[in-house]
C-alpha cells in the first residue's frame, strides 16, 4: 500500500511538473497571439479612418468640403460572438454588434470609394483626349496659316523686285529717245523685256489675289475652330467664387455667377481680397448647376485656394 501510495505521489508530482512546463510554453505562444491581435486591431482601425462615407449623389460628392470618414471603435472588434438579450456571449458570430458586421462595412464602403475613384480617372481621360484633340487641330491651323503667310510675302517680294526692274527698263528707254534711229533694235529688244516682267507683275499679282482668298478662307475656318476656346468671347471681371478645394488632386470647385461667360481652356485669376492667390484653368463646366471645375496651376500660386476665394478673368 506504501509502494502504491508512494507510486501515486511520484506519478503527481511528474504530472505537475509537465503541467508547469506546458503552462509556460501555452503562456508564451497566448502572447504572441494576443500581440498578432492587438497590432491588427490597430490597424484596421486605422483603415477604416481612411475610408469616406460619401453623400447620396455625385453633385453633393462634388461640393461637399468635408467628406466624413468611416469611424471604428478597437473595441468593436472584440465583439467576434454576438450578445444576446441576457448579456452574454452567444455562439452567432454574424449580424449587428459583431465584429463581423464592422468588417463588412469597411469593405463595403472601400469598394464604393474604389469604383468612384476609378469612374474619375476615366471622365479626366476621356476630358485630356478630347481637349488634346481640338488642340492638335488648332496648332495644324495656325501652321497652315502661316505657311500662306510666308508665301504671301514672297510673292509680294517679287512683285516689288519686278517692278523695281520695270522701273530701270523705263529710264533705259527714256535715255534712248535721243538716239531712235541708232538704237530702234535696242528698244525693241528692251519692249520685250517689259513686256515680259508686265506678264510676271500680273501672273504675281493674279498669285497675291489667290493667296489673300485663301487666307480668308483659312481665317475663317481658324475661327469656325477657335469657336468655344475663343477667349475674347469671356467678359472681363468676376466668375464666381470657389466653393471646393481638393488639394489632394489639385483641383476646386466653382459657383459660377449667372452673367458668366467662361469657357473651357480659360485660364482665371484667383483672389483672396486684394491678394493674389494664383490661376486655375477651367476643365469642365455643368452649366445646368451652375458650377465649373478648374485645375490649379502650380507656376503661378502663391497660397492655396480656399473656399470663399473670388475668381475673376
Amino acid at each position: 500500500m506504501d509502494k502504491a501510495l508512494k507510486f501515486l505521489v511520484v506519478a503527481l508530482f511528474v504530472l505537475s511538473i509537465a503541467a508547469v512546463i506546458f503552462e509556460f510554453q501555452l503562456y508564451g505562444q497566448r502572447e504572441t497571439l494576443k500581440g498578432r491581435t492587438n497590432k491588427l486591431s490597430d490597424y484596421v482601425v486605422k483603415i477604416a479612418g481612411t475610408v469616406e462615407l460619401p453623400p447620396a449623389t455625385i453633385t453633393d460628392l462634388a461640393v461637399s468640403e468635408n467628406i466624413p470618414r468611416l469611424i471604428v471603435a478597437k473595441e468593436q472588434l472584440k465583439q467576434y460572438f454576438k450578445m444576446g438579450d441576457d448579456g452574454k456571449p452567444s455562439t452567432v458570430t454574424t449580424g449587428v454588434g459583431t465584429m463581423d458586421d464592422v468588417l463588412n462595412t469597411i469593405l463595403n464602403n472601400a469598394d464604393r470609394q474604389h469604383v468612384r475613384l476609378n469612374d474619375t480617372r476615366g471622365e479626366l481621360t476621356q476630358t485630356r483626349t478630347t481637349l488634346g484633340g481640338t488642340s492638335n487641330l488648332l496648332l495644324k491651323t495656325e501652321g497652315i496659316l502661316g505657311s500662306t503667310s510666308n508665301l504671301l510675302v514672297r510673292t509680294e517680294q517679287e512683285l516689288a523686285d519686278a517692278r523695281q526692274d520695270i522701273e530701270k527698263k523705263k529710264t533705259e528707254i527714256e535715255g534712248l529717245n535721243g538716239q531712235v534711229e541708232a538704237g530702234k533694235a535696242d528698244i525693241e529688244k528692251k519692249a520685250g523685256e517689259i513686256a515680259k516682267l508686265t506678264e510676271k507683275v500680273s501672273d504675281c499679282e493674279s498669285k497675291i489675289d489667290a493667296g489673300k482668298r485663301y487666307i480668308e478662307k483659312i481665317q475663317k475656318e481658324l475661327k469656325v475652330c477657335q469657336g468655344q476656346f475663343d477667349t475674347n468671347s469671356v467678359v472681363r471681371g468676376l466668375q464666381g467664387q470657389i466653393t471646393v478645394v481638393n488639394s489632394n488632386w489639385n483641383f476646386v470647385v466653382i459657383d459660377v455667377l449667372p452673367e458668366s461667360s467662361m469657357i473651357p481652356m480659360t485660364d482665371l485669376t484667383v483672389q483672396r481680397g486684394d491678394q493674389l492667390i494664383g490661376k486655375v484653368r477651367i476643365s469642365e463646366i455643368r452649366k445646368d448647376q451652375r458650377i465649373a471645375v478648374g485645375e490649379v496651376l502650380p507656376e503661378f500660386q502663391q497660397l492655396m485656394p480656399a473656399k470663399g476665394d473670388n475668381v475673376f478673368y
